[in-house]
């Protein structure tokens, strides 16, 4: 299993590095703990199938979730999630139960 993401000019970044991943449009946002977010253009559904064999979860049509770095395992009465590094992302209300489930 791979550990690592390319990234571009050569870079690569670790995947556990990774905190969550904003899709827009035709490009993705990959934010991290330890830089700054790199835009990289690739869909969403393209990191999703990348990643499905590491602890990544489709929260929102627009933000993909590394669950290790969740600061809370539970859902927030305002239907968000908190990271570790206290950024709160919404949970879109189709994907609520499944979110639930893997918690």
């Amino acid at each position: 299993m791979k550990t690592t993401l390319k990234l571009p000019d050569l870079q690569t970044c670790e995947i556990s590095d990774v905190l969550y991943i904003e899709g827009k449009s035709n490009y993705s946002v990959i934010y991290r703990k330890s830089a700054g977010p790199i835009t990289m253009a690739k869909t969403l559904k393209k990191f999703e199938s990348q990643l499905r064999l590491h602890p990544f979860l489709r929260i929102h049509k627009s933000y993909l979730i590394n669950k290790k770095q969740l600061a809370l395992n539970k859902l927030s009465g305002d239907n968000t999630l908190q990271l570790a590094d206290g950024t709160e992302l919404p949970v879109s209300r189709r994907k609520r139960e499944i979110v639930k489930k893997s918690l």
